[in-house]
């Protein structure tokens, strides 16, 4: 393997670390753990840590090293107002653009996974809402919207993870997208966007009312957490 393509498979495997919090928040990252790890050298190490630092996913500073970066409220709104503007266009187009064959499926996805959310379950949400997010942005059609928000969706669930999922939230989340899948159903663009806009500032308020600190001590997982 070549040292770029060295460099690239490290910086996926440690992204899907940190989003899965195998990497926790505020953890310290040691190269030479992680060159062992990886089974690669400091030089395409550097490289993808040099990446995932420009991309804000971790902070480095010779004094004390790298580490994951913590998640702030900040960046939950930094992350929120991206994906209000994009995703609420991005909805309004697809309510137009989006195909009987694509609603059908969603349609079907609902009726599968449905019955399992509202008995208390978060798994299903999150494979739901998945669902919806991906066929709405390959409804839209618009290639540059749609690699932005798929990026988007690795801060996206990086911090669902860091915040975890209550029974409360799962049940008020499938509501909503619920809503979002039935303005599409009746092609009303502005309805769909504006559903989307509550969604995603919903989602956002329920973590920003968590304690910064115990979002560092969450389950890797978020289904570990009882619901």
């Amino acid at each position: 393997m070549s040292e770029l393509n060295q460099a690239a498979y490290v910086y996926r495997e440690i992204k899907r670390r940190i989003v899965e919090l195998e990497y926790r928040l505020g953890e310290r990252l040691s190269e030479t753990r992680l060159a062992s790890e990886l089974g690669v050298g400091r030089s395409p190490l550097r490289s993808a840590l040099a990446r995932l630092k420009g991309e804000g996913w971790l902070a480095i500073s010779p004094q004390s090293g790298t580490f994951v970066k913590a998640l702030t409220n900040r960046d939950i709104q930094e992350v929120t107002e991206l994906r209000t503007v994009l995703e609420m266009h991005a909805t309004r187009i697809a309510a137009v653009r989006i195909t009987s064959k694509e609603l059908d499926a969603l349609k079907m996805a609902f009726d599968t996974l449905g019955p399992r959310i509202t008995s208390g379950r978060s798994e299903p949400f999150i494979d739901l809402d998945n669902q919806l997010h991906q066929a709405i942005y390959t409804a839209a059609d618009n290639q540059l919207v749609h690699d932005i928000l798929n990026n988007l969706r690795d801060k996206v669930q990086w911090i669902r993870r860091a915040c975890s999922v209550s029974l409360d939230r799962v049940q008020d989340g499938f509501h909503e997208i619920e809503s979002i899948f039935e303005a599409l159903e009746k092609r009303d663009g502005e309805a769909a966007a504006e559903r989307m806009r509550t969604h995603i500032q919903n989602a956002a308020a329920f973590c920003r009312a968590i304690d910064p600190e115990a979002r560092a001590t969450q389950p890797k997982n978020p289904l570990d957490v009882a619901v």
